[in-house]
């Protein structure tokens, strides 16, 4: 699971980093927002995917674990 929860912690500070360019552009007045703004809302949209993917991963793992550890335990 540490994969996993790695992975799920650099795609959090990924966001971040984008969310804090973005604020950086409104404030400074430079660049073009929309583009940047429409790609934020993509990776939101990933984010969310893979969010629910992994949760979805993550509890399949478990359940077989559990299984696996009732038929070798004696």
């Amino acid at each position: 699971m540490s994969r996993l929860n790695t992975a799920r912690e650099r795609l959090d500070k990924a966001v971040s980093r984008l969310e804090k360019a973005l604020e950086g552009l409104d404030d400074s007045g430079g660049g073009d927002a929309s583009a940047v703004t429409g790609e934020l809302s993509a990776v939101r949209r990933d984010y969310a995917k893979l969010s629910k993917a992994a949760d979805q991963v993550e509890q399949r793992l478990d359940k077989a674990i559990g299984q696996l550890k009732l038929v070798l335990e004696p």
